[in-house]
């Protein structure tokens, strides 16, 4: 083996070490945040409710059965689901960066957010849902329905025209154009109280995660973190350009529309669940670049623990902050814009 290999090899194995690490202040951060809330309670006093309640020693106290609902309903799900998202998210931005070879794009490139949203707007505004009036499942089928619409018509464009990244970017930049300004127009005639409700959604928030939605959120992160890892291989060398990847055996088109596929599903079920939470697919593939390389079989996993951490750790700050709390997507935007433009101006030109 030469000196060059045994290099990378050790810098391989390094990498792999540090965003490993990452994994302790994030199981740390989720653990925590399981505490942080609007009410006053210790960690020791949370911690103390999770033990009993798994033994099922919970006291008949109102404040004891107060604690035990506020954590298991509300802060337990919510920093699992957050974890989860931020992780989704994340590998979701990876994955569009390197297919259409854009370091501006992320999960939401395809216009799955507006489609969410638009799909939100019908049923507040004008009582219209594809699966009919269930409550909350009918605002989460809606976004979940609407916001796959951009991979629809994404997929129809490539059956009449070769699928190039431009052309991806510049569908979905149509197509989020289109659903906002629908959005806007349902918007502009209807009462306040509804405006209000699509604005909160529209933020991105944490607060309405479930343990019957964790599930969806599970499932949706264990597809695309492994089959990120079964085509890592196929989109490092699609990063290569399209004529170097046909010469390797990779059907470009074919594989952008694969996980254009994956992205568009795994993203929309974490949007139905949380609204549109940015940032967090844009900056973090930038930032776990900056600790593993462009490896995307050490970007992917890497990615997911920096994106639950992030999230985990904005949704605990946000919770406390103001008097009833902020939406988790207000923090992660001014959070990120400085963080984007510090290791933008940082970064060389060609790291990317």
């Amino acid at each position: 083996m030469s000196g060059e290999e045994e290099t990378y090899l050790r810098l391989d194995k390094r990498r792999r070490r540090l965003y490993l690490l990452l994994i302790i202040p994030m199981v740390l951060v989720a653990i925590y945040s399981i505490s942080v809330s609007l009410y006053e309670f210790s960690f020791d006093e949370a911690m103390d409710i999770i033990v009993r309640h798994f033994r099922g020693e919970i006291k008949d106290t109102y404040k004891d059965f107060l604690l035990d609902n506020l954590i298991f309903e509300g802060t337990f799900p919510r920093a699992v689901g957050g974890v989860l998202v931020g992780a989704i998210l994340a590998i979701g931005g990876v994955m569009m960066q390197a297919i259409v070879r854009n370091p501006l794009a992320d999960s939401y490139t395809t216009g799955i957010s507006s489609g969410a949203l638009f799909g939100v707007t019908l049923y507040l505004a004008l009582d219209f849902s594809l699966l009919g009036h269930m409550g909350n499942l009918a605002v989460i089928s809606n976004a979940l329905l609407f916001s796959l619409v951009p991979c629809a018509i994404m997929i129809v464009f490539s059956v009449f025209r070769k699928t190039t990244p431009t052309m991806m970017v510049l569908v979905g930049i149509a197509t989020m154009y289109v659903f906002s300004a629908a959005t806007m127009l349902i918007k502009y005639n209807a009462e306040n109280d509804v405006i209000q409700q699509i604005y909160d959604w529209s933020l991105g928030s944490l607060a309405k995660v479930t343990w019957d939605n964790v599930p969806y959120l599970l499932i949706s992160f264990l597809i695309i973190m492994i089959v990120g890892l079964l085509i890592a291989k196929r989109i490092d060398v699609l990063t290569a350009g399209d004529n170097c990847a046909t010469t390797m055996g990779v059907n470009p088109s074919l594989l952008r529309i694969g996980c254009l596929i994956l992205v568009s599903v795994c993203t929309a079920i974490a949007v139905s669940f949380s609204g549109t939470i940015g940032f967090v697919g844009l900056i973090i593939p930038h930032l776990s670049r900056l600790i593993v390389g462009t490896k995307t079989s050490l970007l992917i996993p890497c990615s997911a623990v920096m994106g639950g951490l992030l999230l985990i750790g904005a949704d605990s700050i946000a919770r406390v902050c103001g008097s009833s709390s902020l939406p988790v997507g207000v923090l992660t935007a001014i959070i990120g814009t400085p963080v984007f433009l510090f290791f933008l101006l940082k970064t060389k030109n060609s790291s990317w």
